[in-house]
């Protein structure tokens, strides 16, 4: 594996920043570069004058940035790529068309095509050896600029060098034969010394170059890491626009190219109209003095030669007439270039050019060079091309020894010859700047109109895109996310086009589709939770009392769970065969399992057998936990686990041994104190935690009248809307204020506060309650559902008077208790179900609950129907207001004296009016 990760960052190191890029990213990339290179030569930016103090001094290669960038971003082949395509495109340029002396004088196959290929070959090497370690922040920019320097100062020394090397090799094959050495090497000497100061500062040179590489190294480094950094960051529109942009960059640098070359071909073109035309003219008016000039000789002729008999005025006109001394006036060279006429002899006769003098010698002022391309002008009749300075050889080499920079100011020009009845040589010439005087502004204004078109274009289009495509995409996402969390009937509607309204159709039918796999999936889950909710509750105790033969306790106890099933469980059994009625012992359990639903569930089943056969058999509590444990520590992958509170009571003597594991510690009610306390007293560990764990059981001397009041956490952290917790002082409170209530009441007034306590605030965990008095008799409890129909009062009275007989009730008692009941029935038959029918009527639920100590019996009557408070109406005033009294009032006011307690609950969408009657 280390060898494949050194392998994998050998080959990212050799391919560039762009390694891990897709393929169409680097190739696009190369392309975009290749591209640049090609633009940058084409339209004359290669090369890039600098001046100093307002003269020249030296060029910056502008034409190495896209080799640079092409090294860094992509690596050792493709900038070696990059390299030979940017070398070959100045090579190409500068044959075809140079644009100045240095790309005319300088540029050959070894300073183009060559150094540019071991340019990019340098430069992918040594940012490979510089970033193998991926360096980052000041660091990885200091290494980058001393590549970038490196390279630029070995690409500035062996440019000189090869120039050096091709100018000495180009005079040696021009020089005379017979020629000394001492005389070659001093003519070598002057020439190398005058071309090269004419390249100006290698040193100004290498430091501007390696400066611009590293700026558009470092600023291309940030945005390529940025992109990879956050590969799917990027939007439709955002990627778009990236695409876009290299194609409007593509367009761009491509029509400028071709611009620039045609208004140069242009320029070219019509210098070499001009010059011609201008020498054409300067020809005509020469030949025309000729003819003036052969009228004279004839006029002298015919007088014989005898000049004398001619007046001044005459001679002076004669003279006029056959001069070319007035046919240069109105030229000028900073108007219309350079203008020489010279004799057979090359004798310098007229001239523009202030620095030229008459009778001066043509190779005074040009060079061999020079000379050379004049003559080839005046055979061919086409324009030539030479490079001139504006000073002497003599001068260049006073320049050079005084090391002014300005002295020396070498240029491109081109010029047209011709020569004139073979006696006159007319030169005329225009510099570079003249001839493409208009080709910069032209370039300019076609530059700004192209970049502003293709602006247009890309502003338009993305806004098209925009408009007709991303927008519908973010509409679409928009109602897709809606239908995520769970919106199913957000309909998508990014219509407008063919393909947009078969997506939406698409999507729609989709969504409808997985609607009805849904309702299907969740009507099948909602049979299976129902079943496995049946079988949990099956699995607990829920009838009470579960002993009624066994006088010596009362036990009640609820789970409501916060899912369709639950973690959380109760029990309660008798421990050993021989409890009975007379004496024995009781277990019971209270417990809470990691998790919530069908998980926690199942874990409960397991949990809750184990806990109960363990302590069923008679065996000692903590032995029990301890077995327990065992095996549910056995295979329990999931690392779940159970906290347990469980209490054995021998309800002969009222002695208690018990046992937690982990649980919340239960509040116990003692008459010796008379007041609720906390059991905090702990064994162990959580069951299913770690195997072998041992668990020690406490025990607790109870009386008659004392309760145990067990739990889970789902109690004390109940939260309401602001999710503050119920707490264990809370729980405390309503314990203390609710000390006279057996265990159904006590377990039903603590569930009733903890769900006031809640208000609209989800369950977030299983409610368990267990509630287990000492040394009483238990409550007896029955429920009869019938119709909320007044006839069905008699069977209501027959079935609570059948306990209050067994019981022993005085009549007395019963027939108060009747008012009550017939008044509170009654109101459920009339009021409960307004839109109840005969066939129809809606039902109602009676129950009743028997206590012994004192003896009491509660009696609930409950309806589904809408929400009525009958004890809301005020109470009935004295008969002597009897027309006063409102509907109903008078009854209710009997139904409260006749009882000792009356309350009304909404609860679960029931009305539910409890009555206690106590005798």
């Amino acid at each position: 594996m280390a060898n494949d990760g050194n392998s994998k960052k050998r080959i990212i190191r050799w391919r560039g920043v762009l390694a891990e890029s897709s393929r169409t990213v680097r190739m696009t990339t190369a392309a975009l570069l290749a591209t640049a290179g090609i633009a940058v030569v084409f339209s004359q930016l290669g090369f890039a004058e600098i001046g100093l103090s307002g003269g020249y001094a030296t060029h910056a290669f502008v034409l190495l940035l896209p080799v640079a960038l092409a090294a860094l971003l992509l690596g050792t082949p493709l900038g070696t790529l990059i390299g030979l395509i940017t070398g070959a495109a100045l090579y190409l340029h500068s044959k075809a068309m140079p644009l100045d002396f240095f790309e005319l004088s300088y540029i050959n196959l070894v300073t183009s095509v060559v150094m540019l290929t071991i340019v990019g070959f340098l430069l992918g090497v040594l940012f490979a050896f510089a970033l193998r370690n991926n360096p980052s922040g000041i660091k990885r920019y200091v290494y980058i600029a001393i590549v970038c320097i490196i390279v630029s100062f070995l690409y500035s020394f062996g440019f000189q060098i090869n120039v050096v090397v091709s100018l000495t090799v180009d005079l040696a094959l021009e020089a005379e034969p017979g020629a000394s050495t001492a005389e070659l090497t001093q003519d070598v000497q002057e020439y190398v010394a005058a071309f090269a100061y004419r390249m100006g500062s290698s040193d100004l040179q290498a430091w501007v170059d390696g400066l611009l590489m590293l700026i558009a190294c470092s600023i291309a480094d940030v945005i390529a890491r940025k992109a990879i950094a956050s590969p799917n960051g990027r939007g439709l529109r955002g990627l778009f626009g990236a695409w876009l942009s290299v194609v409007v960059l593509f367009v761009f640098m491509l029509s400028s190219t071709v611009s620039f070359i045609a208004i140069t071909s242009g320029s070219l073109n019509r210098a070499e109209r001009d010059l011609n035309g201008e020498v054409a003219y300067l020809a005509n008016q020469l030949e025309s003095s000729n003819e003036r000039t052969d009228s004279l000789l004839e006029l002298i002729n015919s007088l014989g030669g005898d000049l004398e008999n001619l007046s001044d005025e005459d001679m002076g006109d004669a003279v006029d007439a056959i001069s070319i001394d007035s046919l240069l006036t109105g030229y000028t060279v900073d108007e219309d270039g350079l203008v020489v006429i010279s004799y057979w002899d090359n004798q310098i006769a007229l001239s523009d050019d202030p620095q030229i003098k008459a009778d001066d010698m043509l190779d005074d002022y040009f060079d061999k060079e020079e000379l050379e391309a004049i003559e080839r002008s005046i055979e061919s009749g086409e324009m030539q091309r030479i490079v001139h300075d504006d000073i002497d050889m003599e001068a260049i080499e006073a320049a050079i020894e005084s090391g002014s920079a300005e002295a020396v100011r070498t240029k491109l020009m081109y010029l047209v010859a011709k020569e004139v009845d073979d006696m006159y040589v007319i030169i005329a010439a225009k510099p570079t700047d003249m001839v493409f005087a208009s080709r910069d502004n032209s370039m300019v204004w076609m530059t700004a109109a192209s970049l502003a078109l293709l602006l247009a274009v890309f502003v338009l289009t993305a806004r098209l895109l925009s408009t007709l495509v991303a927008r519908r995409i973010d509409e679409t996402n928009g109602v897709l996310q809606r239908i995520t969390h769970g919106d199913l009937d957000a309909r998508v509607e990014a219509g407008g086009t063919r393909e947009f309204e078969s997506l939406s159709e698409g999507i729609n039918d989709t969504v409808d589709a997985m609607k009805g796999l849904i309702a299907e999936a969740e009507a099948r889950m909602n049979a299976e939770l129902a079943t496995a909710k049946a079988i949990q509750e099956a699995a607990l105790p829920r009838i009470f009392p579960p002993f009624p033969d066994i006088l010596r306790f009362d036990v009640y106890a609820t789970m409501e769970a916060a899912r369709e099933v639950g973690g959380d469980f109760y029990d309660f059994f008798l421990v050993g065969e021989e409890s009975g009625p007379d004496g024995g012992k009781l277990g019971f359990v209270v417990a809470d399992v990691s998790g919530k639903g069908v998980p926690a569930a199942l874990f409960m089943m397991k949990a809750k057998a184990l806990i109960r056969d363990y302590i069923a058999s008679g065996m000692e509590l903590g032995e029990a936990f301890e077995n327990a444990n065992r095996q549910l520590c056995d295979g329990n992958d999931a690392s779940m686990f159970v906290t347990a509170w469980a209490g054995v009571l021998d309800y002969a003597t009222g002695h208690v041994d018990f046992v937690s594991a982990g649980h919340n510690p239960p509040l116990i009610w003692q008459l010796s104190d008379a007041r609720w306390h906390w059991l905090k007293e702990k064994s162990g560990l959580p069951l299913g935690l770690f195997d072998g764990m041992p668990y020690t059981a406490h025990s607790i001397e109870c009386q008659v009248g004392d309760q145990f009041l067990l739990y889970t956490d789902g109690v004390t952290e109940a939260m309401d809307t602001r999710n503050e917790q119920y707490g264990e002082n809370r729980l405390e409170a309503i314990a203390n204020s609710s000390y006279p209530l057996h265990p159904r009441e006590l377990v039903k007034t603590i569930r009733s506060d903890v769900a006031a306590f809640a208000g609209d605030a989800e369950q977030s965990d299983d409610i368990t309650i267990l509630a287990l008095e000492v040394g009483v008799p238990p409550e007896i409890t029955a429920t009869l559902v019938i119709p909320a129909d007044v006839k069905e009062l008699p069977r209501v009275n027959e079935f609570i008077h059948d306990e209050l007989d067994r019981r022993l009730c005085p009549m007395r008692a019963q027939n108060q208790l009747d008012i009550a009941v017939e008044e509170l029935f009654v109101n459920v038959a009339h009021y409960a179900y307004p839109e109840a029918t005969p066939d129809n009527p809606g039902m109602a639920r009676v129950s009743y609950t028997y206590s012994a100590d004192p003896p009491s019996i509660t009696v609930d009557i409950a309806d589904d129907g809408i929400p009525y408070d009958p004890l809301a109406k005020p109470d009935a005033v004295t008969p002597d207001d009897i027309m006063e009294v409102p509907i109903g009032g008078l009854g209710i006011l009997m139904a409260k004296r006749s009882v000792d307690e009356m309350r009304y609950a909404r609860v679960d969408d029931s009305n539910i009016v409890t009555i206690v009657k106590k005798w």
